[in-house]
């Protein structure tokens, strides 16, 4: 097994900031100063920027928590019984937020609800030492805090910037061979599923965003280009479909008759200004009536993706450090990162199986008066928690378990065979330096391994005079966790479905519901946050179908391309005089979200009556978008044919 640099500074990071932690702690006196080990461990991270960021989400929860446990317990002090209820409320309360936040941030309201729990329920009968432990807590926190920002900084940094630039071209890269192949007419699922595939990535950068804002090496410039690309590059992605259905849409030769005048975009990637193209009017002498609107289409998207594409080169530069346009740099610079949105069923569904897990595991304790009932209530709520909310929820807190039951025999040996042997500081160091380095080489390859060695500490008597727990109390204490494990998972089997196919399920039910929003609501705002809502489900979508994508990918741009285009239609028709026929159209296509209904003939011909009156009164807006919808619906409908011809 090849252990490379990196992974031997990662372990030598979690090593060095653990062991300067639990020394500051021991030094200032104070009870449990593996709080502040176990602390620097699960803040440890490659990247610096990550490490800033969850110490200070860490940080936040934790003092949030502390605030908030002190005013329950003031206020609760002498009702033992409702302060449990209040708390299991209150702390799954939060936790369920933090499901409402898809960013890294939720890690603050994550640990804010365990922190609650850690102090209230197990000093729920000794409320004079709550002020005392909460004190106590922040203290080691902070001191683990420090102490890994302080290793992470001074020897051990790491930057997003390589990740970043890596990221930035293989996006371009992508998008340009996915541009290419729709200019050649190559526009099948094979191609969408295929280039596709970026959008996830693309969409993942939401996540980064926090770490990104907190490595000193990455400077503001360069984080905004990125954001800014990111929002471009998403942006461009409904143009790009719909450019390569409407060139595949024609008939061969008319596609070669096209494809010189299309060659100038495919070599001018790189100029900060790309000229125009103008498709030829010897083209449009040689093509049907149907296909001189599909041109009239390709020269409308044309147009638009060469101005994104400007800006793509625009932010590109940027990123660089070269010099661009004042209007780009100021739309780069106030960019924001695409909103990874809410997903409030989950959220409510998680809020139930925490309150149930707690519930039932409140109970064990009240009814048996277990001595461990704190650790099985800490414990159980900590696995719904935090491994819950996946589409496989039983897998994954079946792996917690078992990592925890790992952790019982490296406890066991850390703290019954190994730190005995330590009768000075050298000695102890050298045996926490044997069991720490491999744990974190482990650590950077699975990331469980680092649940591994935080519950390891833990569950051993850390104090300045190390005196091992009896071995009944541990042995408890490990029954405990397992048990709390155990009922977290028959909670979440009780209240939620499980299986990435009813994920799946349930974004396209959000998807049918914003679509049947637009028929209310369809102004350029309604339509920009139904494209960002649509293009999220879609990546989403993407994550979980994988190498099973095939024609999906197909069917997802195909509905967001018929969903934007019709919600225009709608918005010209507020605006303008359309023609009678154009209402039940709308009216059909509603109906249809609703029901979802399959297609019909009785459509395309409303579609096409809809377009020889639009091409009759010379109405282009119109026929852009029915020309579109009609691609996007009916793409091997036989060409439309004006009535008079």
């Amino acid at each position: 097994m090849n252990i490379t640099r990196q992974q031997w500074l990662f372990a030598a990071k979690i090593y060095v900031s653990a062991m300067l932690a639990y020394f500051v702690a021991v030094e200032i006196g104070l009870a449990n100063p593996y709080w502040a080990m176990v602390t620097s461990c699960v803040l440890s991270n490659p990247l610096s920027g990550a490490v800033r960021a969850r110490a200070t989400y860490r940080f936040a929860g934790t003092l949030f928590a502390g605030l908030i446990s002190l005013l329950l317990s003031a206020w609760l002090a002498s009702e033992p019984f409702i302060l449990v209820i209040v708390t299991g409320l209150v702390a799954s309360t939060t936790l369920a937020l933090s499901f409402a936040d898809r960013t890294p941030s939720a890690y603050s309201l994550q640990l804010a609800g365990v922190t609650m729990m850690l102090v209230l329920v197990a000093y729920i009968g000794q409320p004079e030492h709550i002020f005392t432990m909460v004190v106590t807590r922040v203290v080691e926190i902070c001191i683990g805090i420090l102490s890994v920002t302080f290793v992470d900084t001074l020897f051990f940094p790491g930057t997003t910037q390589p990740m970043l630039q890596s990221r930035v071209d293989n996006w371009v890269r992508d998008l340009k061979t996915w541009r290419d192949d729709c200019l050649a007419g190559i526009a099948d699922h094979s191609t969408d599923s295929d280039r596709l595939a970026v959008l996830n990535d693309i969409s993942s950068l939401s996540l980064l965003v926090s770490t990104i804002k907190r490595d000193h090496a990455v400077d503001r410039q360069t984080r905004q280009a990125v954001i800014a690309l990111q929002r471009q590059i998403m942006k461009m992605i409904p143009t790009i479909s719909a450019l390569g259905h409407a060139i595949h849409n024609l008939s061969s030769e008319t596609r070669e008759r096209l494809l010189p005048s299309l060659e100038s975009l495919k070599t001018n990637n790189e100029a900060s200004e790309i000229q125009p193209i103008e498709i030829p009017a010897a083209v449009y002498h040689q093509s049907s009536p149907w296909e001189k609107l599909v041109l009239n289409r390709i020269q409308i998207l044309l147009n638009q993706h060469i101005q994104d594409w400007e800006y793509v080169i625009a932010f590109q530069r940027l990123m660089e450090g070269k010099p661009i346009h004042g209007f780009m740099r100021y739309a780069a610079m106030k960019a924001r990162a695409f909103p990874l949105l809410p997903d409030t069923g989950l959220m409510s569904r998680m809020f139930v199986g925490i309150l149930l897990t707690y519930s039932l595991l409140s109970a064990v304790w009240y009814l048996t008066g277990w001595t461990q009932g704190p650790n099985l209530v800490l414990l159980g709520v900590v696995a719904i928690s935090f491994f819950g909310a996946s589409d496989e929820p039983g897998l994954a807190i079946t792996q917690f378990g078992r990592f925890a039951f790992i952790a019982t025999f490296t406890a066991f040996i850390l703290g019954y065979l190994l730190l005995p042997l330590a009768n000075n500081q050298t000695s102890f160091l050298v045996i926490m330096a044997a069991f720490m380095l491999p744990m974190g080489i482990w650590a950077s390859r699975n990331p469980f391994a680092m649940l591994v060695l935080a519950l390891s500490l833990s569950n051993i008597n850390f104090q300045n005079h190390y005196a091992p727990f009896d071995i009944g109390i541990f042995l408890e204490s490990s029954v405990a966790t397992l048990t709390g494990i155990f009922v977290a998972f028959v909670a979440v089997a009780l209240c939620r479905r499980w299986g990435a196919q009813h994920a799946l399920h349930q974004l396209l039910e959000r998807e049918q519901k914003d679509q049947q929003a637009l028929t209310h609501r369809f102004d350029d705002v309604a339509i920009d946050n139904y494209v960002i809502r649509s293009l999220d489900r879609m990546a989403l979508q993407l994550s979980r179908l994988g190498a099973t994508l095939g024609k999906d990918s197909l069917i997802l741009l195909t509905q967001l391309r018929a969903s934007i285009i019709t919600a225009k239609l709608r918005q010209l028709s507020s605006e303008h005089s359309m023609p009678s026929t154009l209402q039940p159209l709308l009216q059909n296509l509603s109906q249809r979200r609703d029901s979802q209904s399959q297609l019909t003939d009785e459509w395309l011909r409303q579609i096409d009556l809809n377009i020889q009156h639009a091409n009759h009164e010379n109405q282009t807006d119109v026929l852009h978008l029915l020309t579109g919808l009609r691609i996007a619906l009916y793409p091997t409908a036989p060409h439309w044919k004006p009535s008079d011809a």
